[in-house]
This record gives C-alpha cells, sequence and structure tokens, in this order.
C-alpha cells in the first residue's frame, strides 16, 4: 500500500511539473528555438532535440575537482544545444541517460569549417550524463570536424567527434535546422 501512495505521488508531481513548465513555453521565443524530436537524426533507442539561443554565450567553468560545468548566459553570440536521451526503463531507478553536445558561434560568421583542436574555437563540449560512476561529466571536444553554415535562419551543421574520456552514443550530428 505504501508503494502505491509514493508511486501516486510521482505520478502527481510528475503531471504538475509538466503543467507548469507548458505555461512557459511561449516566453523568450524570439531568444530559443527548439525543434521537436520528429525532425531530427537521432540514434536508435532515444530521442533527440535542438535548441538554438540567439543573444547568447557558452560560459564554461570549471570546479574545484576539476569538472568541467556549461552555463549558457546572455550575450552577443549563438549557442547550439543538442541533446540525446536515452529510452530508459520506466521502472527501473537511475536508469536516465542524456547526452548533450554545445557550441557557440559569431553571428556574423556565415561559414565555419575547424579539426581537432580548432574545434575549441567555438567551444564545443560533449556532456554525458548519467548513474555511471566515473564516466560521466561535460569534456572539451579535441578530436573531430565540423561543418557550420549559417544564413537567415537556417543552420547546416556537420559534426563528426570523438570523446576519448567516456563512452559516447552520439558520435555525429548532420543537421539543417530553421529557426
Amino acid at each position: 500500500m505504501k508503494m502505491k501512495r509514493i508511486r501516486l505521488l510521482f505520478y502527481c508531481l510528475s503531471i504538475f511539473a509538466m503543467l507548469s513548465c507548458a505555461g512557459s513555453k511561449g516566453q523568450g521565443s524570439d531568444q530559443a528555438a527548439q525543434l521537436p524530436p520528429p525532425h531530427i537524426n537521432c540514434p536508435e533507442g532515444g530521442d533527440c532535440s535542438f535548441e538554438i539561443m540567439k543573444n547568447s554565450v557558452l560560459n564554461l567553468t570549471y570546479g574545484n575537482t576539476g569538472d568541467l560545468y556549461p552555463e549558457v548566459i546572455e550575450g552577443d553570440k549563438i549557442v547550439v544545444k543538442f541533446h540525446f536521451e536515452k529510452k530508459t526503463a520506466k521502472d527501473v531507478m537511475d536508469s536516465g541517460y542524456s547526452e548533450y553536445v554545445y557550441l557557440e558561434f559569431d553571428p556574423a560568421d556565415k561559414q565555419i569549417i575547424l579539426k581537432d583542436k580548432e574545434l575549441q574555437k567555438v567551444k564545443m563540449i560533449f556532456g554525458r550524463i548519467c548513474y555511471c560512476k566515473g564516466a560521466m561529466g561535460y569534456f572539451t571536444v579535441q578530436q573531430g570536424d565540423l561543418f557550420l553554415f549559417h544564413r537567415e535562419g537556417n543552420l547546416q551543421l556537420r559534426t563528426t567527434f570523438k570523446v576519448n574520456k567516456v563512452p559516447q552514443i552520439v558520435k555525429q550530428i548532420d543537421e539543417n535546422i530553421k529557426y
């Protein structure tokens, strides 16, 4: 009986959270555009989304232990955020798994082509968030290539990359995004 009450409470809180988020979707739409999952090439077994944040910058900070933390703040650049969320078993606790790719670029740059360590010119980072002891966090991308073409609300993004510090599912992104 106690377990049923916990499940009911969790269910009610989940519904409340979804409803509270639904009311704020229209706010700030001139700053960020998010594509729904059906328009995105996504690895099997998960859902993906893109967020394009205009008038922003990607602030990278390091904690006391050397861990990297990304923060998107107001600025004069465009920040791209790709999110992959693995489909998980609903009844398994701590089974959540996500990967993120962030990068920023100057809106005046119409075409960017970078390779390996040059990827840090756009602050490209990869994040793996899960209950994976010792194999999670955010990491700078030092190996790969990037082609980005940007014009009038259209973004063409092609990248292949590898992060040697943790396993990864997302190794390439190939998208044409209207925002």
